[in-house]
């Protein structure tokens, strides 16, 4: 559309006359690009629908194929093919939440369905999950027992039996120091005590409330009730969680934590995350696991409002500088455990952090304000935060890669469990092979002085299961450092190895990198067991750590699901007197709260079932959990691979071991047993037992 001209407009005016030729030309060529603009507009109009319908060029479709749309998602990273996981119910709600793969109640699921399958019996769920508060109460804070639609939460306020006194405050923050600071170096220890000493405002009364102070007190509750024996369990009721249970203690004080908290939602301070973060801490401790993931998403969104994420201003004190370092640090490597435990994705990117890692030298421990100093030449009270980070970071790479290749190899098999394919689970374990010679770096690095001490010629951080060598005149926050280390060490790399325990039998001419990850990850589990059981008889350093006690289920998960899936190989025995130690080390923490009972229960139930099936196959020296169908797997060799990362299978000699040709070890169908599905393909169960047709509604296994 041209602009309007009239023949007055053409004539030369007075301003015309007037107006420089140069001007006149400058005008006239203004004009015209308003012209073109207005039909650049008007093509513009005219076009949007067909360019709506058709997309650019870079976006077209080739000409082989159909016009397609943008799809944003493609855009942004193609979908992947994940492993699907499982839907199930873990708490006292019948609703139903996702856990992935690589969670033990995934792995929890598959042992379910192969007892279902190998017993000809419905075995359920709850029956492999110890009783815990959370399949007891709605929250940490619920009054009493029951649905949580009937029973709701509490809103009384605590009654005289639970306040405490300041001298009863001064006791459990005196734990405080002892425990969880040496570990968890989120909170500067001379800030905080000025913080609590201002908050009694006059002699004879209670002091102010305080977010953290109540947080703080409430995990501390957790801890050292749990020293004290239950003298009212009876061997009927040692198993039932009541609301005096050490796992719930402090909850008032938990509850009026958040309560406060409420109020910092839109003006956040480093105060607080710390509460976020030790509040993780609690309802994991609590067993409230879904809880404690949504308050780990609340608590990355609150340090990234701070601005955590990112390198601090250089004109912080370096001591203010090196604790934001820690306190995003912490966060992050206890979200990553949590979502590498539970297989859920992450909230926390490393893509999105610029912050460097915290440093971990002599001066900054002096200038921390800590009683704990140095020990050693290269080793400060520091060095542990910034040897867990790095381990985290170690095995979230090879969690991340392992889990992408899965991703990879299922969307190339269109399938959507690495169980039906023997040449898929065995591509995924040499890539597992690569992988974790990042975890053997970590290993490699870590200073002497962090290593827990073996006796004679063990070696620290092995699975050779050498008695630890306490040192006598050591610090005691120096030994929990130790000991901690090494077992979240073998829990991350037992997690990593435990998909290739595998409840059928492979067909493939070389399944050796699959075998020895199984055998890897068992031997992982024994070593977390074999040190429980010492500490725990020799010393009290674990005594109340109910994170040690969660590590030792998981530990005792691996063990009874290697025994079930190889009821015959030379592991088999060593793995079998682990159990036995694993159930002393659940009744040494069933003294003094009930989900560790409970556990010990639970084990020896299902250890009763692997005993008979152990006893079954070796009558005949024949074992193959699955009958064959076109995704059965063929003959599963034994071998006395490598059993760890630079470690050699040391149970080649186990007295256990039968003396049976591994050839014809698993070439036995279980015809005797009447079985008519495979345990491992879970995308299409369909059970044929007579009677059995629900035995897996508890279980609802994700599918296309």
């Amino acid at each position: 559309m041209a602009l309007p001209k009239c023949e007055q407009c053409l004539q030369p005016s007075g301003l015309d006359q007037l107006t420089p030729p140069r001007e006149i030309q400058r005008l006239q060529s203004h004009v015209r690009d308003l012209e073109q603009q207005l039909q650049r507009q008007d093509l513009s109009a005219n076009s949007t629908a067909t360019y709506l319908a058709t997309p650019p060029a870079s976006f077209a479709a080739s000409p082989a194929s159909p016009a397609t749309r943008l799809d944003p998602l493609k855009e942004h990273g193609s979908p992947k093919k994940y492993w699907e996981g499982i839907y199930t119910s873990t708490a006292q709600s019948h609703h139903t939440q996702y856990y992935g793969p690589a969670s033990s109640f995934y792995f929890i699921g598959r042992m379910s369905s192969y007892l279902a399958m190998a017993l000809q019996q419905p075995h359920s769920d709850h029956h492999m999950q110890p009783n815990s508060a959370s399949r007891s109460f709605a929250t940490p804070t619920s009054p009493k027992r029951g649905p949580p639609d009937e029973m709701g939460v509490s809103t009384d306020g605590p009654t005289a039996a639970d306040t405490l006194t300041g001298t009863q405050e001064d006791y459990f923050l005196g734990l405080f120091w002892q425990s969880y600071h040496c570990v968890l170096q989120i909170i500067d220890e001379i800030e905080f005590k000025e913080h609590y000493k201002s908050l009694w405002v006059a002699p004879g009364k209670s002091r102010k409330p305080s977010a953290l102070v109540d947080i703080v007190l409430a995990l501390c509750m957790q801890y050292g009730v749990a020293f004290v024996p239950r003298s009212d369990a009876t061997q009927q009721t040692q198993a039932d969680v009541g609301s005096n249970d050490a796992t719930i203690a402090g909850r008032w004080l938990y509850r009026r934590s958040q309560t406060l908290l409420s109020a910092e939602l839109e003006s956040p301070s480093l105060m607080t995350l710390q509460c976020h973060i030790l509040a993780v801490y609690y309802l994991c401790n609590a067993s409230f696991q879904n809880m404690a993931h949504s308050t780990l998403a609340v608590a990355v969104r609150t340090a990234q409002i701070l601005g955590l994420h990112l390198e601090p201003p250089e004109s912080m004190p370096r001591k203010s500088k090196e604790l934001r370092r820690r306190l995003w640090w912490t966060l992050f490597t206890v979200e990553s455990k949590t979502c590498m435990k539970l297989g859920r994705p992450w909230s926390a990117q490393i893509s999105e952090a610029s912050c460097s890692l915290p440093a971990d030298d002599h001066e900054l421990a002096l200038l921390s304000g800590s009683s704990f100093v140095t020990f050693g030449d290269n080793v400060t009270w520091h060095s542990y935060s910034l040897q867990n980070i790095k381990l985290i970071l170690a095995a979230r790479a090879v969690y991340v890669s392992f889990h992408d290749k899965c991703a990879e190899v299922l969307a190339a098999k269109d399938g959507m469990t690495l169980y039906s394919d023997p040449h898929a689970l065995e591509a995924c374990a040499q890539f597992l092979s690569a992988g974790m010679k990042c975890l053997q770096s970590w290993r490699n690095d870590v200073p002497d002085g962090l290593k827990a001490k073996r006796k004679a010629s063990g070696e620290s951080l092995s699975t050779d299961r050498s008695l630890l060598d306490l040192e006598l005149y050591a610090p005691m926050w120096l030994h929990r450092q130790q000991l901690l280390l090494e077992l979240l060490y073998h829990n991350l790399a037992m997690n990593l190895y435990r998909p290739f325990i595998a409840f059928t039998s492979p067909s493939s001419s070389n399944l050796q990198p699959a075998c020895d990850h199984a055998t890897a990850c068992v031997n992982h589990a024994m070593s977390i067991t074999y040190i429980m059981h010492q500490i725990l008889m020799e010393t009290d350093m674990l005594r109340g750590w109910h994170e040690a006690f969660q590590w030792q289920w998981n530990a005792t998960l691996s063990l009874i699901g290697y025994v079930l899936a190889y009821p015959l190989t030379p592991s088999t025995a060593s793995a079998r007197q682990a159990i036995d130690r694993a159930i002393e080390v659940f009744e040494t923490f069933g003294r003094n709260f009930a989900i560790a009972a409970s556990a010990a229960n639970v084990t020896r139930d299902l250890t009763a079932k692997a005993d008979l099936l152990i006893h079954h196959f070796s009558g005949n020296g024949m074992i193959t959990p699955a009958t064959p169908s076109s995704n059965d797997f063929g003959p599963l060799q034994t071998h006395n691979g490598p059993s760890d990362i630079g470690d050699e299978v040391n149970d080649a000699n186990a007295p256990f071991a039968l003396d049976v040709e591994p050839s014809a070890m698993y070439q036995n169908t279980m015809s005797e047993m009447d079985l008519a599905f495979t345990v491992d393909s879970f995308n299409s169960f369909e059970p044929t037992l007579s009677g059995s047709s629900n035995m897996f509604n508890m279980w609802n296994f994700s599918h296309d």
